[in-house]
């Protein structure tokens, strides 16, 4: 996905996630930002449900990972979910830790985190009509 969602579009596309119990506000159909539906991250079934596709689950679970590596680097004690851990493992982003010990974030897993930090510094502001006239002038 080329372009980054914004903090209410991951609450839309949180609040459709079948496996959190959170108590996040559930969107109803004609709240959901309509990028969603653009970037194919949800769809509706037939029968008028909206289900996320599997593009919208992987972006959840991107985010879920990018927020585990910004918790262990604050240090924050904050609990990660047994399928993130064992991704952030196996790709050699976090190093487990033995005996209990806390992960703790590698040096790949740094250049990782940054280059998602560096690429939201860049993002550019979605363009509006007013700008869209001010380049055509």
């Amino acid at each position: 996905m080329e372009s980054t969602l914004s903090s209410d579009e991951m609450n839309a596309l949180q609040s459709l996630d079948p496996d959190k119990a959170t108590g996040a506000a559930h969107y109803r159909d004609g709240d959901l930002p309509q990028r969603l539906f653009a970037f194919h991250l949800v769809t509706r079934r037939p029968c008028g449900t909206t289900v996320l596709t599997k593009n919208g689950e992987r972006t959840l679970f991107r985010h879920s990972c990018l927020a585990a590596l910004q918790a262990i680097e604050s240090g924050a004690g904050a609990r990660i979910a047994a399928g993130v851990q064992k991704w952030l493992v196996a790709s050699g982003f976090i190093d487990a830790g033995r005996g209990g010990a806390a992960p703790a974030i590698t040096q790949r897993g740094k250049l990782w985190l940054d280059s998602f930090e560096a690429a939201a510094a860049e993002a550019e502001v979605e363009p509006t009509a007013a700008g869209f006239a001010r380049r055509r002038a």
